[in-house]
């Protein structure tokens, strides 16, 4: 008779515990259900770095991990660095319940909570049930990995057929998807079956979100602010209500959505390095030093820990006390990120700003010199967010014309970027500035998308080398945007499909897609590009 192994014997298991006994505790429960391969981790250090090294079916780890990064940010930056896939589990140990602990975790979503103390049995019969939830995603992960959208669809719409017990969850994962590769009206089709049945927060979620990215802002705050009404805990209906108000420029009440949010969870990093962005545009000072406090308090450990948050907060105190005061902050920078030049860029500018007020000229103009320096130095495709800051700075300095021409190279270079453009249009706010000054942002953007459309134009109409000459010269001002380089390398690609493949060229498109990668790897349509282009050259080998 053979041995038929269960759920949970094949499968490679994460155990992080800042205790000794603890580890070994679990570890000997996991062996007794007939695990064998497991790794312990000491502390979220640890812990990331073994999961960077291999993939986890399991990841059995403690909220409260000592010094370092606590559960709550091992699980964030798993996520936000994709070092877990969808077949994955995550069970948050803990023997707290505080407010801020639950709410905190529950925004990164854990597959599940144990609550300590707990034994053999009770582990073997949650994992069992959670592996089992899992189990036939890992099909569906494989193909998302790989960017087929199309077959990941495929195999949920199968398994959504078969009516599973975690039908649910199949169709969140759909609609995420779906959302994500820009099939808006697909997606929104789902959520609508979805909600018809029954009222779920992710399928009103994902409503709102199709109307937000369809830029029908009025509905998409609609679907946001029922969502919030029914759900007053679930805080990303807050954020993307806040998201909402900044779309149209109302930032007072975007300020009051944030602030309700932070209230619920205050953990959350972004949340609060939005509250303080927004409320130095609305000239709430104050809340701006809370919001910037709790930023850096809360990210020093995280995945989204910054400099600007740090910059932003030292600007903002030594506005609210005195400048000493605003340059002791800065010290932390050096501290927190060293040998990081944004870093450096970042403390640059802020230590200009305050210098400035307190008088002392000399130093103001030293350090106003090495921000504009290292700006200079960072490729244009990753320092958009410095371009902005330094933008502000010179404002600062009545240097306006210099703030004007760095904006303007911003919103050229990332014309499509509606997050960004909210930022810029924040930046407008808070300086004091005339969007008009810029010859405002849509009629910026329309330049680029005309320029676009014409090269695209040609290129229909078969002048392949009259369109690749347009787009490479519209290249030369504004070499970071993302779709200029995706045209030319199509453009580009066209050509070669109906002339033959040139190594020099194929170089040449390699550059402008790498270009896009670095900023946006998961583009559906440099994937795409990526793809012909293997396609193409493997018909000529």
């Amino acid at each position: 008779m053979f041995f038929k192994p269960g759920l949970l014997e094949n499968r490679l298991y994460l155990v992080v515990d800042d205790f000794g006994d603890m580890r070994s505790m679990i570890k000997n429960m996991l062996m007794a259900c007939g695990v064998r391969e497991i790794r312990l981790a000491r502390n979220g250090s640890e812990a990331i770095e073994l999961m960077e090294e291999e993939r986890f079916d399991v990841v059995l780890c403690d909220y409260n991990l000592g010094a370092g990064r606590d559960g709550q940010q091992v699980l964030e930056e798993a996520k936000y660095r994709h070092l877990m896939g969808l077949g994955s589990v995550f069970v948050m140990v803990t023997a707290e319940n505080t407010r801020d602990m639950v709410m905190g975790a529950v925004e990164y979503e854990p597959d599940s909570y144990l609550t300590k103390p707990f034994n053999k049995d009770f582990l073997k019969t949650r994992l069992e049930k959670l592996i089992a939830k899992k189990h036939n995603l890992l099909a569906i992960e494989e193909a998302v990995e790989k960017r087929n959208y199309a077959k990941a669809v495929t195999i949920l719409d199968e398994k959504i057929a078969a009516k599973p017990a975690n039908c649910n969850e199949l169709r969140k994962i759909k609609g995420d998807i779906l959302v994500n590769s820009g099939k808006l009206t697909e997606a929104r089709t789902l959520f609508e079956e979805v909600l018809a049945i029954r009222e779920l927060p992710w399928a009103r979620l994902g409503l709102g979100r199709c109307s937000y990215l369809a830029e029908d802002y009025q509905q998409a705050t609609d679907e946001f602010q029922r969502l919030k009404s029914q759900n007053p805990n679930y805080t990303p209906a807050y954020d993307w209500l806040a998201k909402c108000h900044k779309r149209v420029n109302q930032l007072t009440e975007a300020e009051e959505i944030l602030k309700q949010a932070v209230s619920i969870s205050p953990k959350a990093v972004p949340r609060q390095q939005m509250l303080g962005e927004v409320a130095l545009a609305n000239h709430h000072q104050e809340i701006a030093e809370s919001a910037f406090t709790k930023a850096v308090h809360h990210g020093k450990h995280s995945v989204y820990k910054h400099p600007s948050n740090y910059a932003n907060l030292a600007r903002v105190t030594a506005d609210n006390h005195d400048g000493a005061a605003g340059l002791q902050v800065l010290k932390q920078i050096k501290k927190d990120f060293k040998k990081d030049p944004k870093a450096d860029f970042y403390q640059a500018s802020a230590e200009c700003q305050i210098h400035e007020a307190m008088g002392n000229d000399d130093l103001a103009q030293a350090s106003l010199n090495k921000a504009a320096e290292l700006q200079k130095s960072f490729d244009q495709i990753e320092d958009s967010d410095c371009a902005i800051e330094l933008a502000k700075t010179y404002k600062k300095f009545g240097m306006e014309e210099e703030s004007l021409e760095l904006l303007k190279g911003a919103i050229l270079n990332n014309h499509t970027d509606e997050q960004l453009m909210d930022e810029i249009k924040m930046t407008i706010s808070s300086m004091d500035m005339d969007e008009q000054a810029l010859g405002t942002i849509d009629t910026i953007r329309e330049e680029v998308s005309a320029l676009n459309r014409k090269g695209v134009e040609l290129a229909k109409n078969g002048q392949l080398e009259e369109a690749a000459k347009l787009l490479k010269e519209t290249s030369t001002r504004m070499p970071a945007n993302r779709t200029v380089n995706l045209n030319i390398a199509l453009v580009l690609l066209m050509s070669m499909e109906r002339e033959g493949p040139s190594p020099a060229i194929i170089d040449e498109i390699k550059g402008y897609l790498a270009r896009v990668a670095k900023a946006d790897p998961d583009n559906n349509t440099l994937q795409k590009l990526y793809a012909r282009l293997k396609t193409m050259l493997s018909d000529y080998v």
